[in-house]
């Protein structure tokens, strides 16, 4: 038999914890880019620059879903960030008489971006915290 890419019995409970944490983090994302849409639309409209905002803010959530690890965040990161600038940097320009970049589209990404970042270290803070507490507590004797 064939082994899978990611053996979550392998995970640590951290990874798994984590992992569980990411994938609902970004289903949330998910779950609100589809009401926004469908209430006040987003794509083609005064309001895309919102699309890119979530997508810099949900998408790495679900590259570290895929073990919980500092990898897989930064796998994330990066391939979001490549994806992004790539896209408006380069192949939505494709279609335009000159180079005009859409700069609220290219900065709300970034913004989304610094924000996954900011997620991801109060997320880990909190169990470093929470791992912290649990060893000092006081242990009760039955």
């Amino acid at each position: 038999m064939g082994h899978s890419v990611l053996d979550m019995s392998k995970l640590t409970p951290r990874e798994r914890t984590t992992s569980r944490f990411a994938g609902l983090f970004f289903a949330s994302g998910c779950v609100l880019a589809i009401a926004l849409q469908a209430t006040i639309g987003l794509y083609f409209t005064r309001h895309y620059f919102v699309a890119h905002f979530l997508l810099g803010l949900f998408l790495p959530f679900l590259f570290y879903s895929m073990g919980g690890m500092r990898l897989t965040f930064w796998t994330g990161m990066a391939l979001t960030a490549m994806w992004h600038f790539g896209y408006e940097l380069w192949e939505d320009q494709f279609d335009r008489p000159g180079y005009t970049p859409d700069w609220d589209q290219i900065v709300s990404g970034a913004v989304g971006l610094g924000a996954a970042w900011v997620t991801y270290r109060a997320w880990n803070r909190h169990l470093d915290t929470g791992a912290r507490q649990s060893k000092t507590a006081p242990h009760s004797s039955p």
